[in-house]
């Protein structure tokens, strides 16, 4: 027994499901022990003792496992768990937001929310206000609580998903140091992905080794001589190696499918290429420059299609420092002051493939250009070719390649937090926390090597002036620093030309939080308020809050005038506040313990009244049952209404037309909607099969705010049981049910929801929020599809966690001085997944699906399954399996609101086993060393096609022809670390 207690504490440093932690460690002789020590468990604000087991769901990470596991971002961990779904990671490139977000249940960042010990953190950007966790030194976190299942009535708006805690280390003494290095190797055997890249002419890069993270970390701290305060400070720095597409053999060119049901990924460029494509008034198939490098023109064909996807990056450049410290002094029991400083600094590049003049606009060339050919002009302008009064107008496709013309996404963050409090004993078992704090995170970016659409214009407007070509605006004196654009003939974009058209875009920002808040807790002990039947008093918590949000985004007119031919439109100022004053108050009731068959029931409550600036007055409320029979097991089940009041992005941001990743159907010369099909959406018998195609699958789309938003609510049911039985000694499991519904879903439809809708039903509402230009398109000035901020139906999601936790002294099995062996099991089983686009429509089921609508993958099971033998030697080996089970294209389904063209080459991923393993040692006592290896048999993530949304296009979630976050995309990933702790 001694043996597997002293080593038992590396239960509590793995990943535990229920708070069941002290109990495990304890046994039974604790259980009974009356002066436990009370704590504050995440999902309430009621001190309980610590072997007690939580009324919700809750899935504990420490400090161990995020050693085992090598992660020293701690996103990726918190991805890595069955409940959670990838956000913003360092794996996104184009449309990063350079922040690090967290997605809980798959119900979006917006709907989780994140606390540093209990109280709430700010949004991390302007244009993407939701928390960054960046911003968390992970040396510094000692665990982490995940609550699932709604928790507004305790921490108010925006936890419908649930709540992440980070439990920082405090009160520390003494002095630790830590370095981690980590790195990727991979083997580019991918033999699809080599039979599509040959096919394109792209060389395959041999066996990679790259990635390289450096981590550090400083912690030093300090008891006062009375032991009545401490201070505890920190340092970190992380650095994050760059690495590119076109390092992965299945991310090295762009895919997308052909053949007959589309059953074959091919490598597949854009139409914006070095040799340009000229499509008079952004129809036909268009002319393109002769690859032979004559003055004259080709037939455009998908040969001449430009691989953009070498220079996107899979990691990005990353390089960061934290900084902050803890504090506190007992004055008295009745003032125990505390401070709280936290800074980070991050300054993050993105890197994808070279502007171009983009076929999203229309463009005018006067047809007696001197930089044309004869046989340019007349394939043109006909007739008018060499007319001064004559111009052609159309789109042009061309791409400025070259090096030093990537475009770079320049982005910065720099984050404060402050906090100040007191705390203390009133006595009689009451206890307050009274604190106001403040936070600001600020933004800068600027982007790089784009293009201005004005001085395009300005630059292929050339007359001759004496046998000199010159702009015209330079001859008028308009604009005397225009440089003619040779787009006429390969590689003659002259350096000064280049240099002219180049624009670098800023953009910055800030969001703010203020928050003062009070709460009292305490039980009625001393009052006799207590059930006869009970050993406990009735215990309340109760206090108020008021917290304001700001944020405010400005641009330069370059993003506002929509001037920036790459960044797929306009982007205005945007700002806006509100605030919200708060009510809140929990009780829990000890109903029956230390009876026969009723060893513990409990009834716990809990209500805040909130009324924001923006919406008005919301109530939230929860209520839940806890029932133990006997030692051995338990029930608990509860009700939680959560809300979550609008954002100010969602509410005020200017509504402006940009891109959205999207095909649509009605385009090309083939268009896979029929006439009639595309007559809902506005196309005439006259543009069918002539409409230009959205490029690199990017519609144009209307969004923005939407002042009339009202607050969505959430309706939460668990229902599980904890089961510690006392025959089998150190060994517990939870099952728990979750339902969660959210009505008056505040999102948007995206584009090819609506672009669906209205092709396979003719439903008036969708297909009115499609504007096509006069042409016909949606890729032109004049195209769009309105998806603005709205309340839409509602979202169902159902399912179950599992979580099994064993420690096995091998004594038992008579192996004699080998130590222990730890199981740690956690699961999630998805019976659900429920969308209603709008209310009074049928409701389409996400589970198990990925695609155009339902997104990322929505997988059935994920499973964590972790082994550690800890070895009487003080070395720790560890290993762990993750899972996620296989799913299918939503489009390839009957569903009518799904559906879309058959794609049999993506029509499945099959489920995905990655297996990692680690070592831990302590070498003289003040030093640990470890060592690990994830994704340790190099599997490829799934390779997928790029040009549609939702199967790994340009946004939140795909990246490389993959769904980065979701899946592994570095290949092995090695890390070894040392701490030096004294």
């Amino acid at each position: 027994m001694k043996k597997i207690t002293n080593r038992g504490r590396l239960l509590t440093s793995t990943m535990l499901v229920g708070s069941m932690a002290a109990a495990l460690i304890a046994g039974s002789a604790a259980a009974a022990d009356d002066d436990l020590q009370e704590i504050v468990v995440t999902g309430s604000r009621i001190k309980q003792a610590a072997n007690l087991t939580s009324d919700s769901p809750l899935t504990t990470v420490t400090e161990k496992e995020m050693k085992l596991q090598g992660t020293t971002n701690v996103e990726t961990m918190l991805n890595r768990l069955p409940g959670v779904t990838a956000d913003q990671t360092q794996g996104v490139s184009n449309g990063a937001s350079g922040t690090a977000t967290i997605n809980l249940r798959n119900l979006g960042a917006s709907r989780t929310l994140v606390l540093i010990d209990g109280r709430r953190m700010v949004g991390g950007d302007p244009s993407y206000p939701y928390t960054d966790v960046n911003f968390i030194p992970a040396a510094l976190v000692d665990s982490i609580d995940v609550v699932t299942g709604g928790a507004s009535a305790v921490y108010g708006s925006d936890a419908i998903a649930g709540v992440v805690n980070f439990k920082m280390k405090r009160d520390f003494e003494g002095v630790k140091v830590d370095y981690q290095l980590s790195a990727a190797q991979h083997d580019n055997n991918n033999k699809e992905a080599q039979t599509a890249l040959k096919s394109f002419g792209v060389s395959i890069p041999g066996s990679q080794f790259d990635g390289f993270v450096r981590d550090s970390s400083f912690i030093i701290g300090a008891n006062a001589p009375d032991n009545r305060g401490n201070v505890t400070a920190y340092a970190t720095y992380r650095w994050t190696e760059p690495v590119k597409q076109s390092s992965r053999d299945w991310s090295a060119c762009s895919i997308s499918v052909s053949g007959d049901d589309n059953d074959t990924h091919v490598c597949q460029g854009s139409s914006n290429n070095i040799y340009g494509r000229f499509r008079t008034n952004g129809s036909g198939t268009g002319y393109s420059l002769n690859p032979d490098g004559s003055s004259s023109f080709v037939k455009y064909n998908s040969s001449l299609a430009y691989n953009y996807g070498p220079y996107n990056y899979l990691q990005r450049q990353d390089e960061r420092y934290t900084g902050g410290a803890f504090a506190h002094y007992e004055i008295s029991p009745a003032f125990d002051v505390y401070t709280d400083f936290m800074f980070m600094t991050d300054h993050t590049r993105a890197q994808i493939a070279p502007s171009a003049i983009f076929n999203s606009a229309l463009y005018s060339i006067n047809c007696d250009n001197p930089l044309m050919s004869s046989s340019e002009a007349t394939a043109l302008c006909g007739s008018n070719a060499g007319s001064s009064s004559a111009s052609w107008t159309g789109t042009i496709g061309l791409r400025f390649s070259g090096s030093g013309k990537e475009r770079y996404d320049d982005i910065r963050h720099t984050d404060y937090r402050y906090v100040i409090g007191t705390k203390g004993d009133l006595g009689g078992g009451w206890s307050y926390d009274i604190s106001a704090q403040h936070s600001e995170a600020i933004y800068t970016e600027h982007y790089e090597n784009d293009v201005s659409i004005s001085k395009v214009q300005k630059a292929l407007d050339v007359v001759s002036v004496n046998g000199v070509a010159e702009c015209a605006s330079y001859v008028n004196g308009t604009d005397t620093s225009c440089v003619p654009l040779n787009i006429f003939s390969l590689n003659g974009i002259s350096d000064a030309a280049w240099n002219y058209i180049k624009t670098t875009s800023y953009k910055e920002g800030t969001v703010t939080q203020d928050v003062v808040s009070s709460s009292v807790t305490g039980d009625f002990g001393q009052f006799g308020a207590q059930s006869p039947l009970a050993k406990n008093p009735v215990a309340i918590a109760f206090g108020t809050e008021y917290r304001k949000e700001g944020l405010n985004l400005k641009v330069d007119e370059e993003n506002a005038s929509g001037d920036l031919a790459g960044s797929g439109g306009a982007t205005q100022n945007s700002s806006g506040s509100y605030d919200v004053k708060e009510l809140f108050g929990e009780l829990r009731i000890p109903l029956v313990e230390g009876r026969e068959w009723v060893k513990e029931l409990s009834l716990d409550a809990g209500y805040r009244w909130s009324d924001y600036s923006s919406s008005g007055k919301v109530d939230s409320w929860k209520t839940s049952l806890t029932y133990a029979p006997v030692s051995d097991f338990s029930f608990r089940g509860g009700y939680n209404r959560a809300v979550r009041a609008p954002s100010i992005l969602e509410l005020y941001s200017t509504q402006t037309v940009g891109l959205t990743s999207a095909s649509d159907p009605c385009a090309g010369s083939s268009p896979s909607a029929t006439l009639a099909q595309c007559a809902r959406t506005g196309v005439t018998s006259a543009q069918y099969g002539s409409i230009a195609e959205c490029t690199s699958s990017q519609c144009n789309v209307l969004s923005g705010g939407n002042t009339a938003l009202k607050p969505e609510t959430a309706d939460t049911w668990t229902i599980g049981t904890v089961i510690t039985p006392t025959f089998l000694r150190n060994f517990s499991a939870t099952i728990d049910y979750f339902d969660i519904r959210v009505t008056d879903l505040i999102s948007t439809l995206s584009a090819s929801s609506i672009l669906n809708q209205c092709i396979n039903t003719g439903d008036s509402y969708y297909c009115s929020l499609i504007h096509r230009a006069s042409n016909g398109s949606l890729a032109l000035t004049g195209g769009y599809i309105i998806d603005t901020e709205m309340n839409t139906g509602y979202l169902n999601e159902q399912g179950v966690d599992f979580g099994i936790n064993y420690l096995l002294d091998l004594e038992d099995l008579n192996v004699e001085n080998k130590g222990s062996v730890l199981f740690s099991f956690n699961g999630t089983w998805l019976a659900n997944y429920l969308v209603q686009p709008q209310p009074g429509e049928s409701a389409y089921n996400c589970k198990g699906l990925f695609g155009v609508t339902c997104g990322q993958p929505t997988p059935m099971w994920r499973h964590n399954f972790r082994v550690t033998w800890q070895t009487p030697w003080n070395v720790d080996l560890s290993g762990n399996w993750r899972y996620i089970s296989g799913v299918k294209l939503d489009q390839n389904t009957s569903n009518a609101v799904l559906s879309g063209d058959y794609d049999k080459a993506d029509g499945r991923i099959n489920s995905y086993s990655y297996f990692d393993i680690a070592m831990s040692a302590t070498v003289y006592d003040h030093y640990t060393v470890r060592f690990g290896v994830n994704n340790l048999f190099d599997k490829d993530p799934p390779i997928l096609d790029s040009n549609v949304y939702g199967i790994a296009g340009t946004s939140v979630y795909g990246n490389g022809n993959t769904f980065a976050g979701v899946y592994d995309t570095l290949g092995r990933t090695f890390f070894l670390g040392v701490t030096a702790d004294f």
